[in-house]
């Protein structure tokens, strides 16, 4: 099931960037303007040793359930955030989702961590998964 699952997911992440790639030459049912980077869609900081914010852009929304962090040796850290809101999700159905802003407290405070994360705008487009490499040293 776990496999099925996967592969459905990867086949729609490979449908929207072709549709993303062919924008540029045969137009596009999103309009270039409304599709944010991903760095203004997400943006991230590390404030202190155990929390990292995100900032999350008006008309785009975070997955909770591909929000996790983890050291760079791969162990995965807990973090504890704000509830999320029940969303039905066209691709995944009900999930929980974020808005606007959170944090997330971790539970360890390693130097070094890496917060992987996904989303989508509200018009339809899906940023494929992601993961950013945080620092923080006083």
């Amino acid at each position: 099931m776990q496999r099925s699952v996967s592969i459905f997911i990867a086949l729609s992440l490979a449908l929207v960037a072709q549709v993303a790639s062919a924008q540029g030459t045969f137009g596009s049912m999103f309009q270039s303007s409304s599709i944010l980077p991903i760095e203004s869609a997400f943006q991230i900081n590390r404030v202190s040793r155990d929390q990292i914010e995100i900032r999350i852009a008006d008309g785009v929304y975070l997955y909770d359930n591909q929000t996790r962090v983890e050291t760079t040796d791969g162990s995965e850290i807990s973090a504890s955030r704000p509830d999320a809101e029940m969303y039905d999700d066209p691709i995944f159905g009900p999930t929980p989702i974020h808005r606007g802003q959170i944090q997330l407290t971790l539970a360890t405070s390693d130097e070094t961590v890496i917060l992987h994360y996904q989303g989508c705008a509200d018009i339809g487009f899906c940023y494929p998964p992601a993961q950013t490499e945080l620092s923080f040293s006083r």
